[in-house]
C-alpha cells in the first residue's frame, strides 16, 4: 500500500518518543497534522480535526485513552494503539485495531499502518510501496 501523503495525528505523552514518531512517519512519506500529548486536548482534536489515521498511546499522561479511541473510531478514523502494555490487557472491544508494543521497529509501525489504512479506503493506491 502507497502511505505517501496520508495525514496521521499523533497522541503520545513522551516527548521525545513523539518527536522520533513524527520523524519516522514524515520519512515513510506521512504528514504529520497534530501530536498531542494531553487527553482533553486530543479529545478536541480528535472531534475536529480531520486525518486518515492514529497512532495512539493507550495511556496519556497516566490518563487511559479509551475515550480517545472511541471518537475516532466513530469517525472512521482508523487507529493504531501503541503501548507498552501487552495485548492481552487492551480491552476486547479495541482487539480489531492494530497494536505494537514500545518499543517497536520501524518495519513494525509500517505493518499497523498498511492493517489499519489497508481495510479502508483511505486513498487510492497504485500498488505496495518498497520497504
Amino acid at each position: 500500500m502507497d502511505i505517501a501523503g496520508l495525514r496521521v495525528m499523533v497522541f503520545e505523552d513522551d516527548f521525545l518518543l513523539a518527536g522520533t514518531l513524527a520523524d519516522v512517519l514524515g520519512r515513510l512519506g506521512c504528514t504529520v497534522v497534530r501530536c498531542i500529548a494531553a487527553l482533553d486536548q486530543a479529545m478536541e482534536a480528535a472531534r475536529t480535526e480531520n486525518c486518515d489515521f492514529a497512532v495512539v498511546d493507550l495511556q496519556l499522561q497516566g490518563v487511559m485513552a479509551y475515550p480517545l479511541l472511541d471518537c475516532l473510531a466513530q469517525r472512521g478514523i482508523p487507529c493504531i494503539i501503541a503501548s507498552c502494555q501487552s495485548r492481552q490487557d487492551i480491552p476486547p472491544r479495541y482487539m480489531s485495531m492494530p497494536a505494537i508494543s514500545k518499543p517497536y521497529t520501524t518495519r513494525e509501525l509500517r505493518r499497523a499502518i498498511d492493517v489499519a489504512c489497508g481495510a479502508q479506503s483511505v486513498r487510492e493506491s497504485s500498488g505496495d510501496s518498497p520497504d
